[in-house]
């Protein structure tokens, strides 16, 4: 038996209570500016409801492998919320340096790029320029690590799902391509098709996994900017997250069985 009206119900409330956390939230006027680890957490949280959006469209239209890719998003958005919420300035610096090196490494690129053209380009000396000073500034600049973020925010074990969705959903690996082939029930033959059939208890995984992330990033950023009680209870919604999730897996083995 699928469960997918009740993860739909249970992300909707879900959703809600993540912008009642928003909506009621007090944005910071100090010194840091944008900077502020309560702006950060907002943002992330304003990114992840659009996520969400996102994901449920393409379910819609039967796209279930880029729904997942997209949920794959909303878990890099929990890793980062949960490190703010526990660290907060902290964090706050390791996303610049993470930022300041990826802008390094495409600068360089670049540089590389023009210099294999017939001719100069107008853009190189002001970018030679840009990247001198990034290295001035930020010379070791480390990149952003997704395991290490979720374990300085206490959800390392979120990170397995992480890692499912990327090799699953997100990269052509084999186990992602394979979704495109189907196989007769003696599997003798196989279809290639672009539009894969998906069945209802992959959707209802999709959106198990969608409301566990949704409700990580809530959490969090609840606790990064002090939000309070607003709304349903986050105790409750993860009760019945976790009700709802002991049903699905014993419909699972059933099937199985």
């Amino acid at each position: 038996m699928s469960n997918v009206n009740a993860w739909r119900a249970l992300l909707d409330r879900i959703v809600s209570r993540g912008k009642l956390v928003f909506d009621n939230a007090s944005v910071p006027l100090g010194d840091k500016g944008t900077k502020d680890p309560k702006v950060w957490a907002l943002a992330l949280l304003a990114r992840t409801v659009s996520n969400i959006d996102g994901a449920i469209l393409l379910l819609d239209a039967g796209h279930v492998v880029e729904a997942r890719t997209l949920i794959r998003c909303v878990y890099e958005n929990f890793f980062c919320a949960a490190a703010i919420a526990k660290t907060g300035d902290d964090f706050i610096k390791t996303m610049e340096l993470d930022d300041a090196a990826s802008r390094k490494k495409q600068a360089k690129r670049l540089l590389n790029w023009s210099g294999k053209q017939d001719q100069p380009l107008d853009f190189a000396e002001k970018l030679t320029e840009f990247a001198a000073a990034l290295d001035a500034k930020h010379p070791t600049a480390p990149y952003l690590n997704h395991q290490k973020t979720a374990e300085s925010g206490t959800v390392a074990d979120a990170y397995i799902f992480y890692n499912v969705l990327s090799n699953d959903a997100a990269h052509p690996s084999a186990t992602s391509l394979s979704r495109y082939i189907t196989w007769n029930d003696d599997e003798t033959e196989w279809t290639l098709s672009a539009y894969r059939s998906d069945d209802l208890d992959e959707i209802d995984e999709t959106l198990e996994l969608a409301c566990g992330a949704m409700l990580g990033v809530t959490v969090a950023v609840n606790e990064a900017v002090a939000g309070g009680n607003v709304g349903e209870s986050l105790f409750r919604l993860s009760d019945d997250f976790k009700t709802l999730s002991n049903a699905s897996k014993a419909a699972r083995d059933n099937k199985a069985a």
